[in-house]
Order: structure tokens, then C-alpha cells, then sequence
């Protein structure tokens, strides 16, 4: 339906939304949405508008109320679709996004785990060559048996 046709309608014989809604028994905002076409008049309501509006203005093709229907069906189909659409695509982003947040948090476990894993080894090592040079070397009797001071302080060394 041509919602310009009922507006053409009422210009050409001074009558207002108010007025033609009235004369059809429907709500003002009815008439309105019909103008903007956004919806179509069925029935009784559709009757009536054709007797009132006539020929001049109203062909049964610009009211066809299976026409109509099959276009708003259409319309809404068209619709739908699109949002099917946009929906699957957020869910392939999302599932992307997701992905991704896995390898990263996976890399950074393994990297986590690496370098713990190699702290422990160097830490290990210097305790095997702290007692490697422990058990080879000993410890300076002077420490152990006795008094040691720095620079030009003497010190006792016992003797065995």
C-alpha cells in the first residue's frame, strides 16, 4: 500500500489525520502508520478506506490486502534474515576472540612454566657447585678454627 495516496487524500480535500481516522473508526496513530507504511489496513478497516477514499485515489492494486500481507511478510523475512546474519557473525567473532584468548593464555603458561623451570635448574646448579667447591676446597680453617680480619689486621692461624 502507498501510504502517500491517504495523505494525497486528505490534502486534496482539507481533512485532517484526526478527522479521516474518525470517519474510519481507527485510532489516529492507526491512520498514521498506514501513511508511513508501516502497516496496512485489513479488513473492515480496509473496506472502509477504499469506500472513502474511491477510485481517484485507491486502486484495489494499491490496497491489495494479499498483496500487502505478502509484502510485509517479505519485509519481515528480509529482516529476520539480516539479523540471523549479523547474530552468526558476532558468534564466529566471539568464538575467534576466544581462540585466541586460549593461545595467548596457553603461550604464556608455557612461558611461565619455562622459566620457572629454568630459575630451578640454576638454582640447583649453584647449590651442586657450592658443594662441589665445599667438598674439594673446604672451607678456609681460619674461619672455622680461628679469628680472620681484613686488611692489615693479623690474624691466628692454627696449624695441625
Amino acid at each position: 500500500m502507498n501510504g502517500k495516496n491517504i495523505i494525497k487524500f486528505r490534502n486534496d480535500n482539507g481533512i485532517s489525520q484526526i478527522e479521516l481516522a474518525d470517519k474510519l473508526g481507527v485510532a489516529r496513530s492507526t491512520l498514521s502508520r498506514w501513511e508511513k507504511n508501516k502497516t496496512a489496513p485489513h479488513g473492515d478497516d480496509y473496506a472502509r478506506l477504499k469506500d472513502l477514499m474511491g477510485e481517484e485515489y485507491l486502486t484495489d492494486k494499491d490496497l491489495s490486502e494479499s498483496e500487502t500481507t505478502i509484502d510485509v511478510i517479505n519485509e519481515m523475512s528480509d529482516r529476520v534474515n539480516n539479523i540471523l546474519y549479523h547474530v552468526s557473525q558476532i558468534e564466529h567473532n566471539q568464538r575467534s576472540i576466544d581462540e585466541v584468548n586460549t593461545r595467548l593464555i596457553l603461550k604464556h603458561k608455557k612461558i611461565r612454566t619455562t622459566a620457572i623451570v629454568i630459575t630451578c635448574i640454576i638454582i640447583i646448579i649453584g647449590f651442586i657447585i657450592g658443594w662441589f667447591l665445599i667438598m674439594n676446597y673446604g672451607i678456609r680453617k681460619e674461619v672455622i678454627e680461628g679469628t680472620a680480619s681484613m686488611g692489615s689486621a693479623s690474624y691466628y692461624v692454627i696449624d695441625d
